[in-house]
């Protein structure tokens, strides 16, 4: 538990970048998987260009919406006065990068590996999974989509625990 103390300091340049790198990756990014996989269900086998093509359609938006964003968020730092981005990162903060970075290849594997057990039963009964068949389970678009989703998930468990631990110490 933080005291008050510690809830009130001012959150250093690099925690900020972190929670807005989090707070957009969630806002634009899980809406977006929604939507792709719902879309991925409705998809026939033999659509596989025209999936792998809508979806970068609809990636590119979130892609470019979130560099502005951060940006943007840059930006408000720069004209507050907010200088440390010059600063080179201390010993604390690569310690902060290297256990997050740590974490987040942690969580592609166990995302993987539950993933490909979790999988593996309704593709060897044909059962579909989550409403897709094992067809369209395993079409360029979908394992693009998987690809995608664990790189996002790795990324975001990057942003998270930097902002945790620039907020709690490392």
């Amino acid at each position: 538990m933080m005291t008050l103390r510690e809830e009130t300091a001012p959150r250093s340049y690099r925690e900020k970048l972190a929670w807005i790198n989090l707070t957009t990756t969630l806002v634009l990014y899980v809406p977006f998987f929604v939507f792709a996989w719902r879309g991925l269900a409705a998809l026939k086998p033999d659509g596989a260009l025209g999936g792998i093509i809508a979806l970068h359609t609809l990636l590119l938006p979130m892609v470019i919406l979130q560099g502005l964003l951060v940006g943007l968020g840059q930006a408000a730092f720069w004209l507050t006065g907010q200088r440390a981005a010059q600063e080179p990162a201390d010993e604390r903060d690569r310690a902060i990068d290297a256990r997050a970075t740590r974490a987040a290849y942690a969580s592609v594997v166990v995302v993987a590996g539950v993933g490909f057990y979790t999988l593996l039963p309704f593709v060897l009964s044909g059962q579909p999974l989550l409403g897709l068949p094992s067809n369209v389970m395993f079409s360029p678009t979908a394992l693009l989509l998987l690809g995608f989703t664990a790189f996002v998930t790795a990324e975001t468990v990057r942003f998270g625990v930097q902002a945790h631990g620039h907020r709690r110490g490392f």
